[in-house]
């Protein structure tokens, strides 16, 4: 049966073989142990939980995968955003995250240290639901979401978009303000077709034993769009 041991080593401080010493084992059964070559027992998950200050849980059940999105380039003094309508991969984290969240990969371009420089190689975490079901979820009311819009709109000193990120404020007749200072944006009267919260951030994947997984195919019915 598949287990959690690989990405829990992976997120401590210590290596493969300082677990597999600290156990009383080989490396070679800690590694049979982490591949399910060899069924691990309760005595040898509750043994590598109480060295490495984790949950039994967390040593023997895999969290299912957070769909990945889209991703986001930084560059420059802009955001490059491409929301993709099949997703193929998924972070997979010690750290159950949920099954409504999806998930959006930050990268920048060589030598970025622009406004945004602390987001290279984070994830941002979204609710799912709002870009499968087209619809503006009541959460992105004053706060921060990513918002699809029916139109695009002329950003300062960047490129055309159809999908910004703000904060969103409610209009008469369907319609929104989405203002950014960060980003020079304050938009007003914008027909929007579905804006989701932004839930948290992982700055630090590298500490955290986070891994890009394979999942089964999601898919959106929004249209594939690259915006900044």
């Amino acid at each position: 049966m598949p287990n959690n041991l690989d990405a829990v080593i992976r997120a401590s401080n210590m290596t493969k073989k300082q677990v597999a010493k600290a156990a009383g084992m080989t490396p070679e059964t800690l590694s049979r142990h982490i591949h399910g070559h060899v069924n691990m027992t309760l005595e040898n998950a509750e043994r590598y939980a109480d060295i490495l200050g984790v949950s039994v849980q967390k040593i023997m059940f895999v969290n299912p995968a957070t769909p990945i999105i889209g991703s986001a380039l930084l560059r420059d003094n802009e955001i490059i955003r491409t929301f993709n309508r099949t997703w193929t991969q998924g972070v997979q984290i010690p750290t159950y995250l949920g099954d409504d969240l999806c998930a959006v990969k930050y990268t920048s371009e060589g030598g970025y240290t622009g406004l945004w420089y602390e987001y290279s190689n984070a994830f941002c975490f979204y609710l799912k639901d709002p870009i499968i079901n087209h619809y503006v979820h009541d959460s992105c009311m004053k706060h921060s979401c990513i918002a699809m819009l029916a139109d695009e709109i002329k950003l300062p000193n960047q490129t055309a978009t159809n999908i910004v990120a703000g904060v969103l404020y409610p209009e008469p007749g369907d319609l929104y303000t989405i203002d950014s200072p960060k980003n020079g944006i304050h938009f007003r009267g914008l027909k929007v077709e579905w804006a989701t919260p932004y839930v948290s951030a992982l700055f630090r994947p590298d500490l955290r034993g986070v891994s890009i997984v394979d999942i089964e195919t999601e898919h959106s019915d929004c249209k594939e769009c690259s915006t900044s």
